[in-house]
């Protein structure tokens, strides 16, 4: 690769890949992979029934979509 090329790949950053696997899934990944993972837990199923949980669950789920329509728009106009 030339130096020019590696280069402009340098600027664009690196790229990170999201896996969602189940846990008897995980424990099958190779050890260095399981190593460098972030392990996120859903507690919806823990809180689903709390009216409070539910509110500002619904508020979050329309505020992302918020921003990734607006990060949408960014990228195509």
């Amino acid at each position: 690769m030339s130096q020019k090329t590696s280069s402009a790949n340098n600027m664009q950053g690196s790229k990170e890949y999201f896996l969602r696997v189940r846990e008897d899934e995980y424990f099958d990944l190779p050890q260095a992979l399981r190593e460098r993972s972030v392990v996120y837990y859903n507690d919806y199923e823990l809180y689903k029934d709390d009216p409070h949980f539910k509110a500002l669950n619904k508020a979050y789920r329309d505020s992302k979509k918020a921003l990734e329509n607006w990060k949408y728009d960014q990228r195509h106009n």
